[in-house]
């Protein structure tokens, strides 16, 4: 495979997302193009942004506490303005640090083609990114398609009810899927679907926002720890990649296509080393080990460079994906066993489809997060299975630093509170079925 071959564009759906939701009309890095907001784009942004985000986030957050509601309703919206208003933490890194995160992504996508990089692995990473996001947002859809269903369900037993009254009888209030704070009067037809209408764009358009940041973190922290395993990779093969390298500047009119890291034998290895060891001097091999050990090494600078910049960046995102989750996996906890026992089965399956989401929303970046941690502790283990003992001591001491640096783990922080791993969300479900145990005896009581 060329280097014209290699994969591009590692979040391109990512990118469109993000520009309809006018989040920033984010450029690939290869089009050399950092602004976000230019032109048009900006006031689309700024109308969105005030529509959806402050408008309909600011009337959801209300309604929990306008008037008198039950229970059900209650725990149901409460579940929902957690998540949405917590967001708005992301939505000023996104709009404030966009430069940074830009940064961290041209690494990733351009500045690791510097170095020993495997496209095949780089694109299984790819498609396992794109896999997240589709069963986010399978669930995303699943919540708020269901939400709409319910209501509909609930409009229509309205109707029926209404229809069975007498003219001076009490017209029982009209509600929406969505419990929503709205201003203005919706019980008559017309207005009614259009409002319907307004709060089903609404809670698509926040939805994909949460879903859509939240993956795109996701997707970023796994390709910095696919980098990470590239470049153990990189580290066990140098000794036989710099023979191979020697081999073909040697023999540049011969067919060495038999030569692959995934087809080659010990035998092969060895009568290459035997080849360039007889046409080439210790001192041509010294240079060229040291060649490849430097690359490696600033691919690890280069890597470690990248998880401390972007743990810098999105800290307080990790510390609002914590908070947040906590309080809305407890709520919907608590709203899943009451429509459980109240045999709600469309509410039951909405809330499901929610308390999944949550659940996966935790679990992208602790997962994420741990194998990040992992894989870049794995570094010094490669380097032991690099052939070291067949270089120099000049050689070796790179090495050392090398094995040395990969002892401090790195971690992403929460803010300093908590580092993203699988202790991190175990701790949290443990926290939030604690809460949610409180809450439902003294719903009991």
């Amino acid at each position: 495979m060329g280097v014209n071959d290699r994969p591009r564009r590692y979040f391109a759906l990512h990118y469109l997302l993000l520009r309809l939701l006018g989040l920033g009309w984010w450029h690939h890095p290869d089009e050399g193009n950092t602004r976000n907001f230019q032109g048009w784009y900006l006031y689309y942004s700024i109308v969105t942004q005030v529509v959806w985000v402050v408008g309909f986030v600011g009337l959801e957050t209300i309604d929990p506490f306008i008037g008198e509601k039950d229970i059900d309703r209650f725990m149901f919206s409460l579940s929902f303005v957690i998540t949405h208003d917590l967001t708005l933490i992301k939505l000023y890194i996104f709009y404030f640090k966009n430069d940074d995160i830009q940064t961290i992504v041209r690494t990733l996508e351009v500045d690791m083609y510097d170095y020993y990089q495997n496209f095949k692995k780089n694109e299984a990473t790819i498609r396992i990114t794109k896999i997240m996001t589709g069963s986010f947002l399978f669930f995303g859809w699943i919540t708020i398609g269901n939400t709409n269903v319910y209501g509909t369900i609930q409009d229509i037993r309205w109707k029926a009810e209404v229809a069975k009254l007498n003219g001076s009888s009490l017209i029982p209030a009209r509600t929406l899927p969505q419990p929503i704070y709205i201003p203005w009067n919706y019980q008559e037809e017309r207005s009614y679907i259009s409002t319907f209408v307004l709060e089903t764009i609404g809670l698509l358009w926040t939805g994909h926002i949460v879903m859509t940041i939240d993956t795109f973190i996701g997707s970023v922290i796994l390709h910095m720890s696919s980098q990470f395993a590239i470049l153990q990779e990189a580290l066990v093969t140098t000794y036989d990649r710099t023979m191979v390298k020697l081999y073909e500047d040697s023999y540049k009119d011969i067919d060495i296509s038999f030569i692959s890291n995934s087809s080659k034998t010990s035998n092969t290895n060895e009568n290459i080393e035997n080849i360039v060891r007889a046409r080439c001097s210790e001192k041509q091999i010294e240079l060229a080990l040291e060649r490849t050990l430097k690359n490696c090494l600033r691919h690890h600078q280069c890597l470690i460079g990248c998880v401390e910049h972007f743990a810098r960046t999105y800290s307080y995102g990790f510390m609002t994906q914590l908070l947040s989750s906590m309080a809305a996996i407890c709520v919907v906890m608590v709203q899943v066993s009451q429509d459980a026992s109240s045999f709600k089965s469309i509410r039951l399956v909405t809330s499901l489809a929610f308390f999944m989401a949550m659940i996966i929303q935790l679990a992208i970046q602790c997962f994420t997060g741990n194998e990040l941690t992992l894989q870049a502790s794995r570094v010094g283990n490669a380097v032991m299975h690099c052939r070291w003992e067949d270089m120099s001591p000049a050689h070796r001491r790179m090495l050392l630093m090398m094995m040395v640096r990969a002892q401090k783990p790195l971690r992403l922080s929460a803010a300093g509170f908590a580092y993203m791993n699988t202790d991190c969300f175990l701790a949290i479900m443990k926290a939030a079925y604690s809460y949610y145990a409180v809450l439902s005896q003294k719903q009991s009581v």
